[in-house]
């Protein structure tokens, strides 16, 4: 899910105090294991805005983005659980791509209770985790406009369950993150790959394809956007030494 505060609420709760015109606008970072599996903030962006970014007809995901200013008067983030391949089998999802069906169901869900559009199903942040749907829902940064629902009827029970008891963690390191001004839109289902193009140890090569070599993100090597640089350079320098072994 994307989780999105007022920005002036995130620099009082890191700063202490008012930001100024000093003080970039704050940002945060957070993790907690919860029935041992990890809960977490991922591509924190303060003074952001949340981006519909869906790739087909009858789903709804978001991402989030920052302007280079970062002036924009909401602080948003990814807040991820993660999906074990034991607990996808265990709703039916099997096979291969098995992962990848699981993550369409999600956002096929999420598309259909907001209305079958952009728009996106999002709640207040107490109220997801009492299990109501929120009366009204505060101003957002999401553009196609979203709709208020119970995300916990909406997102398996697993998944609405660890991140309720990750909220809770947080709001105890971070004093006033638990708060009903926030607001958790939905869903952010692609932090990472859900399959693997396989490709060689050494050469980076897939192993049927010539020339074809699977990178970053899309491929299941990485995680952000770091690691996703990172891997591309590994393949780069992959690719030149082929070239030169070559000639």
């Amino acid at each position: 899910m994307r989780i999105e505060h007022p920005q002036p609420l995130i620099d009082r709760i890191q700063y202490k105090r008012d930001r100024g015109e000093v003080l970039p606008p704050a940002s945060y970072s957070l993790v907690c294991q919860i029935d041992g599996k990890g809960v977490y903030s991922f591509c924190m962006c303060p003074g952001g805005i949340i981006a519909p970014c869906a790739t087909a007809d009858g789903e709804v995901v978001t991402n989030g983005w920052s302007p280079s200013k970062r002036n924009n008067p909401y602080a948003n983030s990814g807040m991820v659980v993660s999906v074990e391949p034991e607990e996808i089998e265990a709703l039916g999802y099997l096979g291969d791509l098995g992962a990848l069906e699981f993550q369409a169901s999600v956002e096929k869900a999420c598309c259909d209770v907001a209305g079958g559009k952009q728009l996106a199903p999002a709640q207040r942040l107490i109220d997801f985790i009492e299990g109501k749907k929120s009366k009204d829902l505060p101003d957002c940064s999401y553009q196609p406009g979203v709709v208020s629902v119970n995300l916990r009827e909406v997102l398996p029970a697993f998944i609405a369950d660890r991140l309720a008891e990750g909220f809770k963690e947080f709001g105890k390191r971070m004093k006033g993150f638990m708060t009903n001004d926030a607001i958790l839109v939905g869903p952010e289902s692609r932090t990472s790959s859900p399959v693997r193009i396989p490709r060689e140890e050494q050469t980076l090569e897939h192993p049927e394809v010539t020339g074809l070599f699977p990178c970053g993100e899309g491929a299941g090597y990485a995680g952000g956007i770091v690691s996703a640089a990172i891997d591309g350079q590994r393949v780069a320098a992959a690719i030149a030494e082929i070239h030169q072994s070559s000639k």
